[in-house]
């Protein structure tokens, strides 16, 4: 599990970079420039988020709410971009959403479970959801994804982790389907 959420971040940070414009006459040169500052942002999140994973999943409070502002900022900042540019690509926005949206969920609701999935090798369901060949997906396919491997990853976390994280995992499940607008 820690290596998949490495390489979730990396597939998701070289996914942003690649969709985001780089020239467009649409978009003031500012707003290019602007979108600089906003990875300095992600990166500065992804590095968070890669401390945690080396800290065997142990954010303390102040943590916690450091990840949290640090993703409301670089969120910001994207929709900003987007606002004054409008060929801003929004598949950009709305990963950079589900990212903050699932690691808020891991390191609130999931974390006691995270380590217990890292020593399994056996995750197959879960991998193919939350894995970085997840984050290469259209949104459609993450769709598809979702609704095909929700039952065998609700099972496979209710083993690791017990009957009340499976239900916690489906009830994320339901949230990543609204937000992908399945």
């Amino acid at each position: 599990m820690k290596t998949f959420l490495f390489f979730a971040l990396v597939a998701l940070f070289i996914n942003l970079t690649e969709s985001a414009p780089l020239s467009s006459s649409e978009c003031p040169a500012e707003k290019i420039d602007q979108i600089g500052e906003c990875l300095k942002d992600l990166v500065s999140t992804v590095e968070k988020i890669t401390r945690w994973v080396d800290q065997e999943y142990k954010f303390d409070k102040e943590e916690k709410k450091e990840f949290r502002e640090k993703c409301l900022e670089t969120q910001k900042c994207f929709s900003s971009v987007k606002t004054s540019c409008p060929d801003f690509p929004e598949a950009v926005t709305n990963e950079l959403d589900v990212m903050c949206s699932r690691f808020n969920f891991i390191i609130e609701k999931f974390t006691d479970c995270v380590p217990k999935l890292n020593n399994l090798t056996e995750i197959e369901c879960v991998n193919e959801v939350f894995g970085p060949k997840s984050l290469k997906k259209t949104s459609n396919e993450k769709c598809d994804s979702l609704k095909e491997h929700r039952v065998c990853a609700r099972k496979e976390v209710e083993n690791a982790c017990g009957d009340k994280m499976g239900k916690v995992l489906e009830e994320n499940f339901d949230v990543e389907l609204k937000m992908h607008k399945c």
